[in-house]
């Protein structure tokens, strides 16, 4: 059950036509009582699309503003739950016919606010299965390669060729990896292997470090579920004779409702996690590139955030950076909140931690790349591009941008936009031909 596909229109349009069909058989029973009906649709309109201006506009309860789907099928729910209030209160003349309307005119009431949630849930692409919105990752425990034989010189990747039983597939899944010098307590983390590191003598492979973004439901796995990223990378790799980059997703959160802001303070130190604890980890533990030119930091909302400052923090660690529909600092509810909470009150803590500051003042840099990357639909998040490629390029990072036709701040455009990040850094490394 708890596979059950949510984005399948095989599940969604069966709910939504039970939906419409308990819709209906209230408004049937109740039709002496139209004008009542008519007065509840309209109000429980109109409220829909107050709640959704003031919990997604004013409030900003999610951290993006609401798209035309949310707005829609916040109407569309609240305007059912009228005709449910109606069915309730006056529905039916006769006893056994007012019980079995007021029967469907409760049962409308979780149906309508399902049918809501599946909709909203299918136009951000967060929960695949109900297993993710439970929060029940079912990522398996990642099966490491074996180490090579002591002694063996690195294998480079320039010169390696695929054997003939190399898989046709990558191999992903979870990790612990403990926070020793950042005492940072992170959730597993995932790792996805390209086939060209499942084989005996494999070779030494360039990194990228994925991040997620933050908030309900947040984790690394979103990254492999709602991304579909095993699949994406599976396609990159195919196209490079199995040569890919290794792929970690950390957690930098420690919880989903928790935003460290990937510096250290008091939310946890998950800039030294990043930076130190998960490098060392890689190097432990698989194949991987040890030069900073090897090395990719990259994410998607606040994941991408974290990317643009620790690529213009640590060039030294992420020689490159992938930054989807990123903000353009650290930030939590508004600055002051930022500098109290994050920052323990240090105005100059929370202005030196600024990118696009940092930027500026480590200019010029003369062997970073970014990608920068947003949906063309994201009205909040997409307008900053243009001013993180304008800076970036200003300090002598070589910028790639790339606007998604058609993408929101959603799974979606992330999944597409972190792929086409990854392949560019293949571009970057010594594994394009």
């Amino acid at each position: 059950m708890t596979t059950l596909p949510l984005l399948s229109a095989h599940v969604l349009l069966p709910h939504y036509a039970l939906t419409l069909v308990a819709a209906v058989l209230v408004l049937t029973t109740v039709r002496r009582s139209w004008r009542w009906a008519a007065v509840a649709i309209v109000a429980g309109a109109l409220v829909g699309t107050m709640l959704s201006w003031f919990l997604g506009d004013v409030l900003d309860v999610l951290g993006v503003p609401p798209t035309w789907v949310d707005r829609v099928w916040t109407g569309v729910v609240c305007a059912l739950l009228g005709v449910a209030v109606v069915g309730l209160v006056r529905g039916g003349r006769a006893r056994r016919g007012r019980v079995l309307t007021r029967v469907v005119a409760a049962l409308l009431v979780p149906l309508a606010l399902v049918s809501g949630g599946l909709a909203v849930n299918r136009d951000a692409g967060l929960f695949p299965t109900i297993a993710d919105a439970l929060g029940q990752s079912h990522v398996p425990p990642l099966r490491l390669p074996d180490d090579p034989a002591p002694g063996s010189a690195p294998v480079d990747a320039a010169s390696w060729r695929p054997p003939r039983d190399m898989p046709a597939h990558g191999r992903y899944g979870s990790v612990r990896i403990p926070g020793t010098a950042s005492h940072f307590h992170a959730r597993p983390a995932i790792v996805w292997l390209p086939p060209a590191a499942l084989v005996e003598h494999a070779p030494e492979l360039p990194v990228v470090v994925m991040l997620s973004g933050q908030g309900p439901g947040a984790a690394p796995a979103n990254i492999v579920e709602a991304g579909r990223m095993a699949t994406r990378l599976d396609a990159i790799a195919h196209r490079h004779r199995g040569l890919a980059p290794i792929v970690v997703m950390p957690d930098q959160l420690a919880r989903a409702s928790n935003n460290p802001m990937c510096v250290d303070g008091p939310l946890g130190n998950s800039a030294t996690y990043l930076t130190r604890d998960v490098p060392t980890w890689v190097h432990e533990h698989l194949h991987a590139a040890a030069g900073g030119a090897d090395w990719a930091i990259a994410g998607f909302s606040q994941g991408g955030t974290c990317a643009l400052q620790l690529g213009a923090g640590r060039p030294d660690r992420f020689g490159s950076w992938i930054d989807v529909s990123g903000q353009i600092g650290p930030v939590l509810q508004g600055r002051d909140d930022t500098v109290s909470r994050g920052f323990r009150g240090d105005r100059a803590a929370y202005e030196a931690a600024q990118p696009l500051r940092v930027l500026a003042e480590r200019a010029p840099y003369r062997d970073s790349a970014a990608f920068v990357a947003a949906g063309a639909d994201d009205s909040r998040y997409g307008p900053v591009v243009p001013r993180v490629v304008a800076a970036a390029r200003a300090a002598g990072v070589t910028v790639t941008e790339r606007i998604i036709e058609d993408g929101g701040h959603d799974w979606h455009t992330a999944g597409v936009a972190l792929a086409e990040g990854v392949e560019w850094f293949v571009h970057r490394t010594h594994l394009a031909r």
